[in-house]
């Protein structure tokens, strides 16, 4: 197993580690729920606090949300998401040579993988490999550090609908992040 595989497998689990205590310390593990936690605003309504339970469909994007709000203040800010991305990209870059493949792209899957629904599963992968071409700046058929980190920042400004310049749990869950 080279070191970019077990680079990748590690993040991956910290990830995951990471977002289930982050999500338990921001009111989204067992219990009553009454609401999404501090900091998540207001209206997120009662029974939302079985959210890190295996048979929660949210689950997996509340897994991911907790992973990117590094400070656990209950968004994610534009340095998160860049900090995020840069992340992603050097798990994606298995050659290390500073550029994705659409094949480096899509053979690592970040975040829970649960296979509830393995006909949704399949619609996310077509969704993501749809989004690389976009992502190609220049047309190379490669993806550099700066067009993935562009591509993110358009991201989080089509999921910041308030123009806040950060990205809340409602605003998170209602975007293809």
């Amino acid at each position: 197993m080279n070191t970019a595989t077990r680079f990748a497998g590690s993040a991956v689990a910290a990830l995951f580690a990471f977002g289930v205590y982050a999500a338990d310390a921001q009111g989204w593990g067992r219990g009553s729920g009454q609401g999404m936690g501090q900091g998540m605003g207001q209206g997120m309504g009662q029974g939302m606090g079985q959210g890190m339970r295996a048979n929660d469909p949210d689950a997996p994007w509340r897994q991911r949300f907790a992973g990117i709000d590094e400070n656990g203040d209950g968004f994610v800010s534009r340095e998160e998401m860049r900090a995020n991305a840069e992340g992603v990209f050097a798990a994606m870059d298995t050659d290390n040579d500073g550029r994705l493949t659409k094949e480096e792209y899509m053979g690592l899957r970040m975040g829970a993988q649960t296979g509830r629904n393995p006909a949704r599963m399949q619609a996310m992968q077509d969704a993501k490999a749809a989004r690389f071409a976009p992502m190609d700046l220049n047309g190379d058929g490669r993806v550099d550090l700066g067009e993935f980190v562009k591509a993110a920042e358009a991201r989080f400004a089509a999921a910041d609908r308030d123009h806040d310049g950060k990205v809340d749990a409602r605003e998170f869950r209602g975007h293809a992040w």
